[in-house]
C-alpha cells in the first residue's frame, strides 16, 4: 500500500508530536498514548502508521537525524560564503537547533543514550556528518598547521558539543563556533 498525501502529512505531524513528547519524558517514559494525544490523532491511528513505540522513536530520530545532515549540507554549499561562515553554519544546523529550547537536553539524551532503539544509526550519522565538514575543509584547499581535516571535523564537533550545553543562547553558541572555527582553521 502506497501512502496518500494525506497518510505523509499525517506521518510528518506524528513525528513532530513524537519528538517532543520523547524529548520531554525520555524514551522509557513516552507511552504511545502521550504521542497520540500530542499528535492530535486517535491511538488506533497511530498504529496504523507505527506497528508500536519502538518503530516510532527510529523513525523520529531518523526523521530529526535527516533533517540535521540535510541543513548541515546547504550550509556548506552556501554560494558566495567564506569556509568560516559556511562551517559555523553547518556546525549550528547540526548542534545548534535545539540550543536554548526546552528540547536541546531532551533531545541529546534521546540520541545519545537510545542507543538499544537506534542500533548504529546516531554512529552512522555522526561519521556522516564528520566526513561532510572534513570534505568541504579539504575541498576549500585551506591548510590547517598539522592536522588532517577530518581531525579538525572532530574538534570543531567536540568543541559544539560541550558548548551546546553550557551556553544561554543560540546566538551565543553561533558565537563560540565562530571562534572555535578561527582557531581550528589557523595556519
Amino acid at each position: 500500500m502506497t501512502a496518500t498525501r494525506g497518510d505523509t502529512q499525517r506521518r510528518e505531524q506524528v513525528l513532530a508530536a513524537a519528538l517532543t513528547v520523547f524529548a520531554t519524558f525520555g524514551y522509557r517514559k513516552t507511552s504511545m498514548d502521550a504521542v497520540a494525544r500530542a499528535a492530535d490523532i486517535s491511538r488506533p491511528g497511530l498504529y496504523f502508521l507505527f506497528s508500536g513505540k519502538e518503530e516510532l522513536f527510529r523513525e523520529t530520530m531518523r526523521q530529526e537525524l535527516d533533517r540535521a545532515l540535510a541543513d548541515v549540507r546547504t550550509a556548506l554549499a552556501a554560494p558566495g560564503a567564506d569556509l568560516d561562515a559556511r562551517l559555523v553554519a553547518a556546525l549550528d544546523a547540526n548542534l545548534g537547533r535545539y540550543v536554548g529550547t526546552h528540547l536541546n537536553e531532551g533531545v541529546d539524551e534521546l540520541l545519545e543514550h537510545g542507543t538499544a532503539q537506534l542500533h548504529d544509526m546516531y554512529d552512522d550519522y555522526r561519521d556522516a556528518f564528520l566526513d561532510t565538514l572534513a570534505k568541504a575543509i579539504a575541498d576549500s584547499g585551506r591548510p590547517a598547521a598539522g592536522a588532517t581535516p577530518h581531525q579538525i571535523s572532530e574538534v570543531l564537533q567536540a568543541a559544539g558539543e560541550g558548548w551546546k550545553h553550557r551556553v544561554a543562547d543560540r546566538g551565543e553558541f553561533v558565537r563560540k563556533l565562530g571562534v572555535a572555527v578561527a582557531v581550528a582553521l589557523r595556519p
